[in-house]
């Protein structure tokens, strides 16, 4: 059968029509964070055995959610590619190659690989895809902001794919700090597309970095028909709740939790975790009661990845959910926390992944110090975490998630009564976040705690 066109008009090989029409369909729901792009993968792939860019769009899915590649999930389809017929484009061979890489544990040599597909194909939307979500993991967002910007001139903006892409981009320029340009080109994008949740995204960024929340909970409660319905439902949700936590709304937070959040809470969705334990210990911290039936309902999921560790990132959040509250008279939960500290450092010296460096650098000493907090070892927090504040980024994230680490060394600073170090760290986050009352209210209450510290010594600036 001679080569097809993909949605991008790149060639490649495929014996079904059926196949490719499903294919074309995945990478529009790929692109616009709609969750039936894998059903589509995968009833392409019933129809074309052989389809090898399916195999390595479903492959590399996988493994971008910390599947390991002895799964049946992944291992299908490296498998289904180990002896590629000889007529594959060029494009193809690159995937696969691509793919076998990532399976081997190196995410950023996989991310230069869709780098080096995309020079040459600027319109591969696999490319765009994976490499958009490699970047996240990585926190490599000046490679994201420059690969986009590479690609977009090859499209235009009578292309349905267009305003997607725009709104990868906007997102770039946020977590680059070019936040004017990525406010306007996400409403382009918008004006462009009404349901392209990235660039809804992207605003929440700016808003909770520049505004006043109550601007940023009406633009998302407003605006919710046209995002509820993709992948990133849950994640701009956690946005929401970030903005009602900011007001001390804790009803509508709690209920944005039990309505949205909770419905997340699966074993294989890493991201649904991620988002309501960051959420949830961000009141833990701060002394704010979420209630054990909260908790348990995201222990009681964790439980299952304590001996499984294969993602730095997500396993400090596991660790979150075990050491919230008082660890110590929960008997079971530092049984299990003890446990994952365990695995965390088996992972670390295993060496399967570049990852794991980061498990020994950062995991450790990290998930050492969220159960020191759990434990109300308060200044064993300092000690671990504050050498380390600007390697966090390694762990991968957006600056809003890895905030939940700073707002941790805030709170352990403030119940070990190291005051002044405190209200460095809410300077420093504040000034980062100008509009916040949280944060505000805060810095006026340890400078006034400081103050009075201050009143009550007398420090001689002479000899």
């Amino acid at each position: 059968m001679p080569l097809q066109l993909d949605r991008g008009g790149l060639p490649l090989n495929c014996s079904s029509e059926r196949a490719l029409e499903l294919f074309n369909k995945a990478l529009h729901a790929s692109l616009s964070t709609n969750e039936s792009s894998l059903q589509y993968l995968r009833e392409a792939c019933e129809l074309d055995s052989g389809f090898v860019l399916v195999h390595c769009m479903l492959g590399s899915f996988w493994l971008s959610s910390s599947t390991p590649p002895s799964h049946p999930n992944v291992s299908t389809h490296l498998e289904a590619v180990k002896s590629p017929d000889p007529n594959l484009t060029s494009r193809e061979k690159a995937h696969i190659a691509a793919m076998q890489v990532f399976a081997s544990g190196n995410r950023p040599k996989a991310a230069e690989m869709w780098r080096a597909i995309l020079v040459d194909h600027p319109k591969d939307v696999v490319s765009i895809r994976l490499l958009f979500g490699a970047c996240i993991d990585l926190a490599e967002f000046m490679l994201m902001r420059d690969y986009l910007a590479a690609v977009l001139p090859w499209w235009t903006e009578e292309d349905e794919l267009y305003p997607f892409i725009l709104s990868y981009y906007a997102f770039a320029l946020e977590q680059t700090n070019q936040r004017d340009r990525a406010e306007h080109l996400a409403r382009k994008a918008l004006d462009l597309q009404k349901k392209t949740p990235w660039a809804y995204h992207t605003l929440s960024h700016v808003i909770e970095e520049e505004r006043e929340t109550v601007s940023g909970v009406e633009f998302l409660t407003s605006s919710r028909e046209n995002w509820k319905g993709s992948f990133l439902n849950g994640h701009i949700t956690w946005h929401l709740a970030l903005y009602y936590l900011d007001q001390s709304n804790l009803s509508e937070l709690f209920h944005e939790f039990d309505t949205v959040l909770c419905s997340l809470l699966e074993p294989d969705n890493l991201f649904g975790l991620i988002d309501a334990i960051s959420l949830l210990w961000r009141l833990n911290v701060a002394g704010v009661e979420a209630g054990e039936e909260r908790w348990k309902k995201i222990t009681d999921v964790c439980a299952q990845h304590v001996e499984n560790c294969t993602f730095t990132w997500f396993n400090l959040h596991v660790m979150m959910s075990l050491a919230h509250g008082k660890v110590s008279e929960s008997a079971a939960r530092l049984v299990l926390a003890e446990r994952l500290l365990k695995s965390i450092s088996e992972y670390a010296k295993s060496n399967t992944s570049t990852d794991c460096k980061v498990a020994d650098v950062i995991g450790v000493p990290v998930g050492n110090a969220l159960l020191a907090f759990g434990k109300g070892q308060y200044s064993e927090v300092i000690s671990l975490m504050l050498p380390l504040k600007y390697d966090l980024v390694k762990l991968g994230g957006s600056w809003a998630q890895r905030q939940v680490f700073s707002v941790t060394l805030i709170h352990a600073a403030i119940r070990s009564n190291q005051l002044p170090l405190a209200l460095a760290l809410i300077a420093e986050l504040r000034a980062m976040k100008p509009k916040s009352k949280t944060l505000d209210k805060l810095y006026k209450e340890i400078k006034g705690l400081c103050g009075a510290m201050d009143r009550t010594s007398v420090v001689s600036c002479t000899p």
